[in-house]
């Protein structure tokens, strides 16, 4: 690793090779540069679709990227999604609200991520747990001094976890245990009783979890979960059992619909492209949910299709500059601008599989110690290669 590293810098000014080595993205990624403008404007509109531009916001958003299959991966879902959650949690929305063209005074908001690929036994209820168990790991300590500002006011942690029992004390769905840590105890603790549920018990409990967390945010002045889910074409799919499609669409109709507590806090934002949507609609709750529709004049759709040329462009400087240690009279450096345009063109202006490109280009080129990265270079790297 050090050798490669003296080798990058050595040849390119460098300090690494920047790009990622997969298409597509998983969490963790986060310390990789994210390009805003790849996608202009790309901020507000998921911030009006997922958190609605009134009073209402909707129960379920999607982000869309357009293909059929393998074709719809690679146009940066998973990466920004992980990119809006975090700007959400960085102010509990306050800026994403703004953008929205909300009140000043709107709620708070938080976000949780789970991918549909990592759930173990694929099922919502599975979700919901993955759900519960990255709001647990990843906004923990946010939340805890939350809950340290109700303790201010004079509150103890018996009043939080009974004001939010009262919540749910309405119906049986709810998990006191969780609550009491919940209310009580540190994020390390928290994730140590997550961490504890066997798979019959994440089958089982996920709705009980989640209800007990949405009433635990609402004690601390949270009014809107926003669960950004990731890669559904891995469960609307024909590899997925009839009976789970049957079962878990309805039961999340049920969620933000019917249930007291979550149908009026709760908003799914979907990934969704035509494969999935067209497997999601046999089994899709219209009626309490809306369409599944690819209408980009819907208010709760956001799309992502190619990206331009230039963008990738800008892109590609981005990741540069982030590991450029020495100063360059090109900002593509090592590549040249030919070498970028065949990228873009090989790859049909998908950002993920553009990226991955540039990776294992840069890879053999330093291996090669080869000082400039042309179009021929890249012609005979990927001649014959396949994603």
């Amino acid at each position: 690793m050090v050798r490669t590293a003296k080798v990058y810098r050595a040849l390119w000014g460098l300090s690494g090779n920047p790009f990622p080595d997969h298409a597509i993205a998983s969490v963790g990624d986060q310390h990789q540069p994210f390009y805003e403008q790849l996608y202009p404007g790309v901020g507000t509109r998921m911030a009006r679709a997922f958190l609605g531009t009134n009073s209402a916001a909707p129960r379920v958003a999607f982000l869309w990227s357009l293909g059929h299959g393998e074709e719809a991966r690679g146009y940066g879902k998973t990466r920004h999604l992980l990119w809006f959650a975090e700007r959400i949690n960085e102010d509990f929305g306050r800026q994403a609200l703004r953008l929205a063209g909300r009140p000043h005074d709107s709620q708070k908001v938080i976000a949780a991520y789970a991918a549909f690929s990592t759930v173990e036994g694929l099922s919502l209820s599975n979700l919901l747990f993955d759900i519960v168990l990255n709001l647990a790991r990843v906004q923990g300590e946010r939340l805890v001094a939350l809950r340290a500002g109700e303790l201010s006011k004079g509150k103890d942690s018996d009043d939080i976890y009974e004001g939010a029992a009262r919540r749910l004390k309405s119906e049986k769905n709810w998990e006191p245990r969780l609550l009491w840590i919940l209310s009580r105890n540190e994020p390390t603790d928290w994730v140590e009783y997550l961490e504890g549920f066997g798979q019959w018990h994440k089958v089982r409990y996920g709705r009980e979890l989640l209800r007990s967390v949405v009433a635990f945010l609402n004690e601390l002045g949270i009014g809107r979960f926003l669960l950004l889910i990731d890669q559904v074409e891995d469960f609307a799919s024909y590899d997925t059992p009839t009976y789970k499609l049957r079962r878990d669409f309805p039961r999340l109709a049920n969620l933000c619909s019917a249930d007291k507590l979550l149908r009026n806090q709760i908003t799914f934002a979907l990934t969704m492209h035509p494969r999935a949507a067209r497997i999601l609609s046999l089994y899709w709750s219209e009626g309490e949910l809306g369409p599944v529709s690819l209408d980009q004049s819907a208010e709760n759709v956001v799309l992502l299709g190619a990206m331009t040329k230039h963008r990738f462009n800008a892109l590609v400087k981005a990741y540069l500059d982030s590991v450029r240690i020495e100063a360059s009279r090109d900002a593509l450096t090592p590549f040249t601008e030919e070498a970028i345009d065949f990228i873009y063109e090989h790859e049909g202006g998908k950002p993920g599989y553009c990226l991955q490109r540039l990776f294992y280009l840069m890879d053999l080129a330093a291996a090669e110690g080869m000082k400039t990265i042309e179009k021929q270079y890249a012609e005979r790297c990927l001649e014959g290669a396949v994603s």
